[in-house]
């Protein structure tokens, strides 16, 4: 693997980007011998030793027992120690607030949910802050940060929420409260960002280059990793598709939401409070596989124009459907244009909100290649 743009840089950015590749090749596919790893990023042997050296030392990589193959010197694996270090995660949603502790796979050690008023957002982040506090308490080793993923426009580098609908949140600072209670060093960063950062770590994307999120559930959000590995965050709620039952076009965010969908379910007479309820209900009802048909055929057109614009390998479908396999597959059988096979469900081991809020902190570690 070359590093384009590193021929004129200063020699610790360059070993601070061929750290943040071995990090990321050893989540990928290790263990490796060094041998493996000079190979696989065009770097020397030399070079291999001088970034494992550091990373051994402090715990973060481990070597493993060698491997002789009758030819030449044995070869002596390295791998990842996730247990060598922790993140905590903090998930601001409507009503609950969602605390968890993490490990460097993304494995769940343990987490916890409180209800809430979300109004009051001043209660929300002092009582989010103790929640992060007693996480990294608890760790069983050193603890890297606190990620927190919330809703709306967010403002990552000040780590304030400039503006949340759902919430009624304007210009809520959020990370000075958590990084005053827990000393530690906190990222801030939108569900859908955290979401598919999660998945580019130790999920589905892992180790992809060309990959959308699209979040739809009582929103509709998406997310889209640039070329120079960071993510931008939008909305496709403007976008045209098919009625739920007909009656020509309207906005997906006008139609095409659970509200919405939950809605069209009354309507018509079905008894029903989430997108799951819906999905096992249309194994035997008609108006209930109806509905998933045509909430699938809004999905699929949806996904259709991300792939005509984008042109992504891989499509992760995210949200209130996404642990169900029929959903999946009810979406990829009515695609045209996006290959049916690019369409997944995300893998991120554990709570899905703990790995996408913690992952943020996982996530910069891997990729700043810093040493700690």
């Amino acid at each position: 693997m070359n590093h384009p743009g590193l021929s004129g840089s200063r020699p610790r950015q360059a070993r601070q980007a061929n750290t943040a590749a071995v990090l990321q090749l050893l989540v990928q596919r290790g263990p490796l011998a060094r041998s493996d790893i000079a190979k696989e990023l065009s770097l020397n042997h030399g070079s291999v030793s001088r970034i494992l050296e550091p990373l051994l030392s402090v715990g973060v990589v481990r070597e493993l027992v060698e491997r002789s193959t009758g030819i030449g010197r044995p070869r002596v694996p390295v791998e990842l120690d996730s247990s060598s270090r922790y993140a905590v995660g903090v998930h601001l949603g409507l009503e609950r607030t969602t605390a968890g502790l993490i490990d460097l796979a993304g494995h769940c050690v343990r987490t916890h949910v409180e209800h809430r008023d979300p109004a009051d957002s001043a209660a929300t982040l002092r009582q989010a802050a103790e929640l992060a506090a007693g996480m990294a308490d608890s760790a069983p080793g050193p603890v890297l940060g606190v990620g927190v993923a919330v809703g709306g426009e967010v403002d990552r580098a000040a780590g304030r929420v400039v503006r949340n609908e759902v919430l009624r949140w304007d210009d809520v600072r959020v990370a000075d409260p958590m990084r005053e209670r827990t000393g530690l060093d906190v990222v801030v960063d939108g569900n859908v960002s955290a979401l598919l950062g999660a998945e580019l770590t130790f999920g589905a994307g892992l180790g992809r280059h060309s990959v959308a999120y699209l979040f739809i559930g009582n929103v509709a959000e998406t997310g889209f990793l640039t070329s120079s590995n960071g993510i931008i965050q939008g909305g496709f709620g403007r976008l045209l598709v098919p009625g739920p039952t007909g009656g020509g076009h309207r906005r997906f965010g006008e139609c095409g939401t659970d509200v919405a969908l939950l809605a069209a379910a009354g309507n018509a007479g079905l008894t029903v409070t989430s997108l799951a309820d819906l999905i096992r209900l249309a194994d035997t009802d008609p108006v209930a596989s109806g509905l998933l048909g045509a909430r699938s055929a809004q999905v699929a057109l949806v996904a259709d124009t991300v792939y005509d614009l984008m042109r992504p390998d891989m499509i992760i479908l995210g949200g209130s459907g996404a642990p169900s396999d029929r959903w999946l597959e009810a979406v990829r059988d009515r695609v045209e244009t996006a290959p049916p096979q690019a369409l997944v469900r995300p893998r991120a081991p554990g709570d899905p909100l703990v790995a996408a809020a913690a992952g943020l902190v996982v996530r910069a570690f891997f990729t700043s290649g810093e040493r700690s």
